[in-house]
């Protein structure tokens, strides 16, 4: 039974699937199985070579090389079907690189003298085994040029002063999108590449084929490996310029959830880069992290993972990162959290009964998320078609933002003190009813109303049927064209949350309580810069959520903007930048984090930048108050 189940097994995944019924019936004959406990140590650097082949089953490793300074490097990351075991026919060389079991790993392993018998008398096994071996090994050799600087600057800079076209040194190898998969597959073997770029008749990049697509979309699915390549090929394709500096490049590879990016200079495909590539960059990546919280199957291990988060965002400010660049990471990192916890409770509910769409708002919604972030999000879900289908919805929905919300509160996402969350009835309706809400609140913009606007109306679709969180954006944008009675009560809204400056242009601090003396950084700064962004957006219907994206379409078409943009992004990044470096202070001391700040731990330059931003925020609400007080939009 269990050679039938390897038998089986192996047929899925190449090169063994590659090979005849009578080679595998021998390679299974001589596998073992091996069960490796999380983190256990399969392979060790610097011990002898391995004598056999590890083929995984279920579960996954990590490989990584320790320089000699002791630095530790994740190389790669292999799963279920992949292999390790790096086969060498000198007995006395050594292994430069660890294999570590991420969970807990089930390996079929054959002896060496098996393997390389197969790996004589198959070719077609050879040329696929082969170059995925000692590409995986390292295209950058610890030995390289490029690797001593990466080594030189520290792992915790390089993101940031590395340019792609360092990372993207080999030439890419690209085909024509009617050749046959078959010499594809020969060309990718003979160039040992992961990836191959498919051009089109005028020599334009249309898509790219990796090995997972071979595995995936010939093997598994037995395609005609006669067929065109373009019939697997993975688009549209991802690029990035070879002068933005990796960390945009890495940012852009978690965000559309890709594992390639192809190289431009001046529009011209110049190289390629993996995320291979960024894990010999950084051993200590985001991509880590991500690649941690898919192959988590429990609330539990999803909770160990968000910790981490505190110390990328150490590394990242040790790198030089600008609180944008933070703030996004956090973003990706959690909504990559979140949307885990989404699928487990779908897993652990069943389907949902109608189409729905996760959303979050707030600072979420903006992708501002920092050390002390609530739980904003609510449900949207398409009309029923009948009471009993409403009835079904509303009992399945409830049950589900419960095991959601109370997730997001194992992982450190604290409930929301508004109750603006799912598992609040009035935050998961039927998209008919979230597009009746919206336009009573801008139809009728009482106190109440304007307070839901503000927060709800940043939203942005996480998870589930993202059209549905288009269509209610595209129903607001309409909503709020010539509404100038809502316009008015959210710039008196805006103007309500001035920064506090005494008469003379000095900075107020708080007068009494637990932080008395100290510098509220989020409501005399933050809040009134993110509240001007947002009033300027609602007059010119701008659909983007984040402050730095809004005031960048802002400066082209806002006449305010247009003068004092610039330094309004600059404002949001300096006072988010104290804020996420005061949180990290607080949260390594294991200090509730808040964001309240001594003034005597900031320095003379940074007093004075708060003092300038502040009249800056005061003037600009000012001139609001003037413009919507004087009645000339009313």
């Amino acid at each position: 039974m269990l050679r039938k189940d390897a038998a089986l097994f192996l047929k899925k995944h190449p090169p063994f699937s590659l090979l005849d019924d009578q080679a595998l019936n021998r390679l299974v004959e001589c596998l073992m199985m091996q069960l490796y406990p999380a983190g256990a140590l399969i392979l060790k650097q610097g011990d002898q070579q391995t004598r056999g082949l590890h083929i995984i089953k279920e579960g996954g490793v990590r490989i990584v090389a320790r320089t000699t300074e002791g630095q530790e490097h994740v190389i790669d990351y292999r799963d279920a079907g992949e292999t390790f075991g790096f086969l060498s026919l000198d007995e006395d060389e050594r292994l430069d690189v660890s294999v570590q079991a991420v969970g807990d790993t089930v390996c079929y392993v054959a002896d060496k003298d098996s393997i390389m018998k197969l790996l004589d008398d198959h070719p077609s096994f050879q040329e696929y085994l082969i170059p995925s071996y000692f590409l995986k090994r390292g295209e950058i050799r610890a030995g390289s040029d490029f690797y001593q600087h990466a080594q030189h600057l520290g792992s915790e800079r390089v993101l940031f002063t590395t340019p792609v076209r360092d990372l993207a040194g080999r030439e890419v190898v690209t085909v024509r999108n009617d050749t046959p998969i078959m010499e594809a597959v020969r060309l990718m073997s003979a160039h040992r590449i992961s990836a191959l770029v498919i051009v089109d008749e005028y020599d334009q990049p249309v898509g790219i084929v990796t090995s997972s697509d071979l595995r995936d979309r010939v093997l598994v699915s037995q395609k005609d490996t006669s067929d065109p390549v373009k019939d697997i090929m993975s688009k549209p394709l991802v690029k990035v310029d070879c002068a933005d500096i990796c960390f945009e490049a890495l940012l852009k590879m978690i965000s559309h959830d890709v594992h390639h990016l192809l190289v431009t200079d001046s529009g011209k495909l110049t190289g390629i880069v993996s995320n291979h590539d960024f894990l010999v960059l950084q051993g200590i990546s985001p991509l880590i992290i991500t690649k941690e919280i898919d192959e988590q199957s429990t609330v539990d291990s999803l909770a160990s993972i968000s910790g981490k988060v505190m110390g990328l965002i150490s590394l990242l400010l040790l790198g030089g990162a600008t609180a944008g660049s933070i703030l996004r990471i956090i973003s990706t990192v959690n909504d990559r959290i979140e949307r885990k916890i989404l699928d487990l409770a779908i897993k652990t509910l069943g389907p949902p009964p109608e189409p729905f769409c996760w959303i979050v708002y707030g600072s979420a919604g903006r992708k501002e998320q920092t050390f002390k972030t609530d739980q904003d999000n609510a449900i949207i879900y398409k009309n029923p078609a009948d009471e009993r289908k409403q009835l079904l919805s509303a009992e399945y929905f409830g049950r589900f933002s419960e095991f959601v919300v109370d997730a997001f509160l194992r992982c450190g996402f604290k409930l929301c003190p508004g109750d603006f969350m799912a598992t609040n009835p009035r935050w998961r309706q039927p998209i008919s009813v979230w597009e009746r809400s919206f336009s009573n609140w801008i139809c009728t913009p009482t106190s109440k109303a304007v307070h839901h606007a503000v927060n709800l109306f940043d939203f942005r679709g996480l998870h589930g049927d993202l059209s549905l969180a288009n269509e209610l954006k595209k129903h607001l944008m309409r909503s709020l064209q010539d509404q100038k009675i809502f316009l008015k009560a959210v710039a008196d809204l805006t103007t309500d949350y001035r920064p506090h400056l005494s008469l003379f242009g000095s900075l107020k601090f708080e007068k009494g309580g637990d932080h008395v003396n100290h510098l509220n950084l989020k409501d005399n700064c933050l809040t009134p810069l993110i509240n001007i962004v947002r009033l300027f957006s609602f007059e010119n219907t701008i659909a983007e959520t984040s402050t730095l994206e809004r005031i960048a379409v802002l400066k082209n078409i806002h006449p305010v903007m247009q003068k004092v943009g610039d330094d309004l992004g600059h404002a949001f990044e300096f006072i988010s930048l104290l804020r996420i470096r005061h949180q990290l202070e607080q949260a390594t001391m294991d200090i509730d984090p808040d964001n309240f700040i001594d003034p005597k731990r900031l320095s003379s330059l940074e007093i004075k930048n708060l003092k300038e931003i502040c009249k800056l925020l005061t003037q600009i609400i000012d001139d609001i108050a003037k413009e919507y007080g004087s009645g000339t939009r009313l």
